[in-house]
């Protein structure tokens, strides 16, 4: 169906300085704000209903958007997560009766308050790429996946719960401290993550509100989750992409430019790579609502979701 990049519409976004933190670096990607959607601190999640069924709200007069995969972990309840995206009309309430409970054998339903957000891991989050897997309603659709995920890093017994590892207190301290590392730049919208030099997401929100909302979300829950794990299982070797070097006493102006020598240099690799990725399909997901519309793209090695507002994508959340 041809490449990644004509699907996707980069117009008016540009390029950061590349941050890199251990195996992982992110070049930002910075623009103006793409659709006309509710400011993200008017999007609540309100409840689980049942078992497999994610309840939000949204305050704004503007439609808003629920991210890919979003995970909401609370006390006394059933951890949940959304088997993608969603859009809630303004001044509504909706809810998503096709998500997944993320511990198997954890009673109760979820209310608004005293509860933690994230993003599923990379793994868990192509294993919902599965368009039957996706929109089947069924709570424990994800507990073989979230077992095969758990597997061999000894953080509890053989049991579906992603709070095993996200609970762990040296795992959740490395997380906190890896996602610091990758501080919003100014007009920042997203991101192209990469790992070894490798991209492995694309992440662009509706604006930089939005990302400042949501950036923790992805680096710590989603990318930073499934690189420490990688490291945990032996599955990813040393880092082949290092800053370079920078003299104690270098000045200011010798500070910059080495970085950006680096970043253009970085730039150079990662658009040629990213204009190679093919998509094999590319679906709309339910009904065209209020000019938004969520399509599903699977491509070579992965996929994820794009909303599109009048026909231009505004949302974008691929993993690689």
């Amino acid at each position: 169906m041809g490449s990644l990049f004509d699907i996707l519409d980069f117009a008016g976004i540009g390029l950061g300085r590349v941050q890199s933190d251990d195996e992982m670096t992110v070049i930002p990607l910075v623009g103006g704000d793409r659709g006309n959607i509710a400011r993200p601190s008017s999007l609540k999640f309100e409840r689980t209903t049942g078992y497999g069924s994610m309840q939000f709200s949204n305050e704004d007069d503007k439609p808003a958007i629920v991210p890919s995969n979003m995970m909401v972990r609370g006390t006394g309840g059933q951890d949940h997560a959304m088997s993608g995206c969603g859009i809630i009309l303004a001044k509504s309430t909706k809810s998503f009766n096709d998500a997944c409970c993320i511990e198997e054998t954890q009673g109760g339903m979820l209310s608004a308050e005293g509860n933690d957000e994230d993003i599923l891991p990379i793994e868990l989050r192509k294993t919902l790429l599965n368009y039957g897997k996706r929109t089947q309603k069924g709570y424990s659709k994800l507990w073989n996946d979230i077992k095969d995920w758990l597997r061999g890093m000894n953080l509890g017994r053989d049991s579906a719960h992603l709070r095993y590892f996200y609970d762990n207190k040296s795992i959740g301290q490395a997380l906190e401290d890896f996602a610091a590392s990758f501080e919003p730049i100014e007009n920042q919208i997203g991101a192209v993550i990469m790992f070894n030099g490798i991209p492995v997401g694309i992440e662009i929100m509706p604006s930089a509100d939005h990302w400042d909302a949501y950036w923790q979300h992805l680096l710590r829950g989603c990318y930073g989750a499934e690189l420490l794990r990688m490291k945990k299982l032996g599955k990813i070797t040393p880092s082949t992409l290092i800053l370079p070097d920078i003299p104690e006493d270098a000045s200011p102006a010798e500070v910059k430019e080495l970085l950006t020598e680096f970043s253009d240099h970085l730039r150079e690799e990662v658009i040629p790579a990213l204009e190679r990725i093919s998509v094999s399909d590319n679906r709309r997901i339910g009904s065209i609502t209020s000019g938004l519309e969520t399509r599903m793209v699977i491509t070579d090695s992965g996929g994820g979701d794009i909303i599109l507002q009048d026909s231009k994508p505004i949302y974008i959340s691929l993993v690689l």
